[in-house]
């Protein structure tokens, strides 16, 4: 799945999947009503990334390939 973001290393990728599916989850939560907390789209964006990029190296640094 992605494969066109291989080039740019397994952090970047996972940072790219991460960050697009908090996005995805504060923009339901608000289209339903139920975002209760003081979550926006950049601080999702920041926390989700960051996240996936750390799992990302944590793979790559266990030696898996995607």
């Amino acid at each position: 799945m992605l494969d066109g973001l291989n080039k740019y290393g397994l952090p970047i990728k996972y940072a790219v999947l991460c960050m697009s599916g908090g996005i995805a989850v504060i923009f339901l939560a608000n289209v339903f009503g139920i975002n209760k907390g003081d979550a926006t789209y950049l601080s999702a964006a920041i926390a989700t990334g960051a996240g996936g990029a750390m799992g990302g190296w944590l793979r790559q640094s266990k030696g898996k390939k995607r």
